[in-house]
């Protein structure tokens, strides 16, 4: 019941942030058209991106992707691009998922998410006081490490999955300090989710287990330090309304197939998803 009371939560928090990037976009739509990309192609390239979401790739890795390739935005306005982008189809992947039976045990979700939260929150005021140029160097040394992380996440993937939907008091510590620790470095637009699974595939829980709680907790725990970067108006419009119209079809179209498959299937599909994710880093 407290699982779905948070994913009702989690959409109505979803829909007003929308309303926000929409009514936002409106009233700067002449500069709106001035930002570069084209909206058909940005809408269709969300829907796909966050149909991949859904089975644990870091859609702030896709989305640094798709940004740099097609110069959306600056240096300065990225991380706040990659956490506004991210809110909305997360929101709607969390509160899919936390509608399933047996996903995640409230009593680990909560206080991952919590101090998740908080470290946000210390986040965004670190990345307001860096330049463009040291965002981009620390974001590179983040994205080597993540991918050392999408390495042991395959290792530990391999064969049969974990079977647990709740920690123990010491692995639920851990996994708190951890959780402070991905809120505060998600705000410099750092993928934190390859880790994060990791993390959670170590501790032994299940890949839906795992699933949840990495996209839950990376829709909620970046609000807090997203919401300012709304207010600052520091993210690129575009590529964010794009993910408002685009993004939420391919969350709602992934999440019902991420729930239907059985755990076995969605192991290996995260292996596949990370051999990919991979392979984009790169090139």
């Amino acid at each position: 019941m407290t699982a779905r009371i948070l994913g009702i939560a989690l959409l109505a928090a979803g829909a007003c942030i929308a309303a926000t990037i929409l009514v936002q976009a409106y009233r700067d739509r002449e500069a709106l058209r001035k930002e570069p990309g084209r909206f058909p192609f940005l809408c269709v390239t969300e829907v796909v991106l966050y149909f991949l979401a859904t089975l644990g790739i870091s859609d702030y890795l896709m989305n640094t992707l798709l940004i740099k390739r097609f110069d959306l935005t600056d240096d300065k306005k990225l991380p706040g691009t990659l956490v506004v982008t991210g809110l909305v189809p997360s929101a709607v992947i969390a509160s899919f998922l936390l509608r399933a039976e047996q996903t995640v045990e409230p009593r680990t979700l909560l206080p991952c998410l919590l101090s998740m939260l908080l470290g946000s929150v210390s986040g965004v005021r670190l990345v307001q006081g860096m330049d463009g140029a040291r965002i981009k160097k620390v974001m590179g040394f983040a994205l080597i490490g993540s991918f050392f992380a999408l390495i042991v996440r395959m290792v530990v993937s391999h064969g049969a999955p974990g079977e647990l939907i709740a920690l123990s008091a010491p692995k639920l510590a851990f996994a708190v300090v951890f959780s402070f620790f991905w809120g505060a470095v998600n705000m410099i637009g750092v993928p934190m989710k390859p880790a994060g699974s990791a993390m959670f595939l170590l501790l032994g829980m299940t890949p839906l287990a795992t699933l949840t709680l990495i996209l839950v907790m990376g829709s909620i725990g970046p609000m807090g330090g997203g919401i300012a970067f709304l207010r600052n108006r520091q993210y690129a419009a575009k590529i964010a309304c794009s993910a408002v119209c685009g993004g939420v079809i391919g969350a709602v179209l992934g999440s019902v197939f991420a729930i239907s498959v059985n755990a076995m299937l969605l192991n290996v599909l995260l292996l596949c998803v990370m051999v990919i994710a991979i392979f984009m880093m790169f090139r």
